[in-house]
């Protein structure tokens, strides 16, 4: 099985084309061999230097590149090695007085006259007494990641990773498939879900993204942010989580045009089975540049009010928008919602309405109902379709996670008259509005907590009354680990895991919004 493991890290390495798609899995290699002290520095003031870190007493700096170095690329990256070794600017944790090592690191070979030059110019600084040089290129690497008796992904050996990578080449992983591999990670420690965790998730996520499912990867991303809060506070992985995330949204973002914008344009790309998949795609593609909207907010504001811009005309152009096929797709109306809601509270309450009414034609009298979260994928289909046929044995399922998203979003917003109508509609057709309360601490985290319960039918009011919650939970105090000022945090743990939602989150994203 070694040797599986072996080919997945070097196709991975393979598949890194970007030099920063590198940097989370490169430090969290660094993280699990003992590195301490590690900054990127990537940047107009790097000087040479990508990422510094402190290892044996000694300042080790490393250039990271992506792909092969020839002769010619070796000339110029010699340069930046130089500078490396007598520059002292960097991050703050920088020792200038302690000795150094310059890395040149390449997720591909040194090749032609790059091999030879490379070991002319380390006997040269040796033979001047300047800082050590070394180099680790591809073959390096992956001995680094697993072959060695530090390797950071030994304890991956174990059928989980392997199994999940065959499943994404056999194009039969999906969100569940994820989410479960990851629970793995929630039982680790911070520093090794800080190291292996991360690495792990870059391998997956990469391999998606050959597959040509960024969504997927993007949630690989958020499953990471999740595994890193389980210590209680913010963490090197939950940061590299959400880097993770930011990449591959980012990605997706970028196949965002205007070919999604015209009526056939999502049924196109899906094929025969586009009368199913249409509106699965619909939500998922907005969920994640929502959240990479709502996460672009204070970094990258032109960015923001970019996919902002697209998401209104997305939402004009895609009806499927407003129709969640089940109770796994709740969770994605939210960072849509909260985005529109900021410059176009019209769309805001429109999304609400159309999607209550959706939800609520599901649950009259002739139809089963909306599947719940955890549903596979042929309930979902049998309770949309099955309901006119005799074969279909499936009961009529009353309670719905979907209504209580809506009628939490109205709420917190705002939108009184939108409130009103989404419970006398939820009332008349006699569905439940359903809500998972959390646990408390890591409980809040994990979908088989044992503190968590559900409110199969949660009391709310009829309309919207000045300084009183519209239902108990949304005046209930915030047991989770992660706090307020992490709202988009807590955003991305219900997003990685479908069941529920943090009524706080979604007041502080409200807020912070309202301030941009």
């Amino acid at each position: 099985m070694r040797h599986l493991l072996d080919d997945a890290v070097a196709a991975f390495l393979d598949s890194v084309t970007i030099e920063r798609d590198f940097d989370e899995p490169f430090m969290a290699l660094l993280r699990a061999e003992g590195f301490t002290d590690i900054a990127l520095i990537h940047g107009v003031y790097e000087m040479g230097k990508d990422i510094v870190a402190r290892r044996d007493g000694k300042q080790w700096l490393f250039q990271t590149k992506a792909g092969d170095v020839n002769g010619r690329t070796f000339g110029e990256i010699r340069n930046q090695l130089t500078t490396a070794q007598i520059s002292d600017i960097a991050a703050p944790s920088f020792d200038k007085s302690a000795e150094r090592v310059v890395v040149l690191v390449t997720t591909g070979r040194l090749t032609g006259g790059a091999a030879p030059a490379a070991q002319e110019f380390r006997d040269y600084s040796e033979k001047r007494g300047d800082p050590e040089v070394d180099f680790w290129p591809r073959d390096e690497l992956v001995g680094k990641f697993v072959g060695n008796a530090d390797a950071a992904l030994r304890t991956s050996v174990d059928g989980q990773l392997l199994g999940l990578l065959g499943a994404i080449d056999d194009e039969v992983a999906d969100m569940d498939a994820i989410e479960a591999f990851s629970r793995r990670w929630l039982s680790w420690e911070p520093i090794r879900m800080a190291g292996v965790g991360i690495i792990e998730a870059a391998i997956v996520a990469q391999r998606l993204r050959r597959a040509k499912r960024l969504d997927l990867a993007a949630h690989v991303g958020l499953c990471a942010v999740r595994a890193g809060w389980v210590s209680g506070e913010a963490s090197a992985a939950s940061r590299a989580g959400a880097a993770l995330f930011e990449t591959y949204a980012k990605l997706l973002w970028s196949e965002c045009d205007d070919r999604l914008l015209r009526e056939q344009g999502i049924v196109g790309y899906s094929g025969f089975s586009a009368w199913v998949t249409y509106q699965v795609r619909c939500l998922r593609i907005a969920e994640i540049v929502a959240l990479l909207a709502l996460r672009a907010q204070a970094s990258e504001p032109d960015l923001a009010a970019n996919i902002t811009d697209w998401l209104v005309k997305f939402f004009d152009a895609q009806p499927g928008l407003c129709r969640p096929l089940s109770d796994r797709y709740a969770v994605s109306l939210i960072p849509l919602v909260l985005v529109l809601a900021d410059t176009h509270p019209d769309k805001a309450q429109a999304a609400l309405r159309s999607t209550a009414g959706w939800v609520c034609t599901r649950y009259e009298a002739s139809n089963l109902g909306l599947a719940d979260a955890e549903a596979t994928p042929a309930e979902e289909l049998t309770r949309i379709l099955g309901a006119p046929f005799q074969h279909v044995r499936l009961q009529r399922r009353p309670s719905s996670q979907a209504a209580a998203v809506l009628l939490d979003l109205a709420a917190l917003l705002g939108f009184a008259e939108v409130y009103a109508d989404i419970r006398n509609d939820t009332l008349a057709v006699g569905l439940y509005p359903t809500v998972l309360l959390p646990g408390k601490g890591s409980d809040w985290l994990l979908r088989t907590g044992l503190g968590n319960r559900w409110d199969v039918n949660a009391a709310y009011a009829d309309e919207i009354v000045a300084g009183q919650p519209a239902a108990p939970h949304l005046a209930a105090t915030d047991d989770g680990p992660v706090p307020a000022d992490y709202w988009w945090d807590a955003l991305a743990v219900s997003a990685a895991t479908r069941d529920r939602h943090f009524p706080d989150a979604i007041c502080h994203a409200r807020s912070s919004g309202n301030a941009s």
